[in-house]
């Protein structure tokens, strides 16, 4: 199939810009698919975007049908459609030569076998940890869920994780982070996570190589992005 079957965007529909994003109440820019994308192409989408933090993490870039959506504020919003394109037109490339994205330091050895998965899911909201914990379980995971960075901290002390995802905001905004940068610390090659649901321009740094995964997210994508940090070395001791 020649390259020129795959996606690519061919247009955006850009709304009012302000100088200030608030990705809760505007309205996102729309890159308009050439094709309805494949589930193998929206499978190196999701891990590519993952990958792209540094230029478009807080941009929330996502798929709906045949549509990438994004925020962007009235001074990054021409870098941030020329950044959505290539990243659309470097997935494509990727899908069509079969090449798929790897994270930068995970290992080219084979990935590890479902049952040996363990994550450590830390987060506040009751409802939303017992439905993502619900997801990783059905996706294969082993997940220790609690609701405080002082339960995450016994957990870990208490077991071994090969993932840590946490909330931004547990008892208090930003904490999440806290126990990010903790991990990275204590375990310099631990796949880290951090979910969010806020505006694009209130979003702190993370720690080296930990990934942002945008609230509300779907199945595919938690899995996706869970299944790229998880490295095929051991488990968080």
């Amino acid at each position: 199939m020649p390259l020129r079957r795959f996606p690519r965007i061919v247009g955006f529909e850009v709304p009012p810009l302000k100088s200030t994003v608030d990705v809760v109440r505007d309205p996102p820019i729309v890159g308009l698919l050439s094709l309805p994308p494949t589930r193998p192409w929206l499978d190196a989408f999701i891990i590519e975007a993952a990958l792209s933090r540094s230029t478009l993490g807080d941009a929330l870039v996502s798929v709906d049908g045949s549509r990438v959506t994004f925020y962007a504020s009235s001074a990054t919003a021409r870098a941030r459609c020329k950044a959505v394109r290539d990243m659309v037109e470097k997935v494509s490339r990727q899908v069509f030569t079969g090449k798929s994205p790897r994270h930068p330091d995970e290992p080219s050895t084979p990935s590890l076998k479902p049952a040996s998965r363990r994550a450590l899911l830390v987060e506040d909201d009751e409802v939303l940890l017992d439905i993502t914990a619900e997801v990783l379980r059905d996706g294969g995971w082993t997940v220790t869920a609690v609701t405080s960075a002082a339960g995450a901290r016994a957990a870990l002390d208490e077991g071994s994780f090969h993932v840590v995802m946490t909330d931004i905001d547990l008892e208090t905004p930003g904490q999440g982070v806290v126990l990010a940068e903790a991990v990275r610390q204590r375990w310099p090659d631990a796949g880290i996570v951090v979910a969010t649901g806020l505006r694009s321009d209130v979003i702190p740094s993370l720690p080296e190589g930990a990934l942002l995964l945008a609230k509300p997210y779907q199945r595919r994508q938690l899995l996706a992005v869970l299944n790229l940090v998880a490295r095929s070395g051991t488990a968080l001791r």
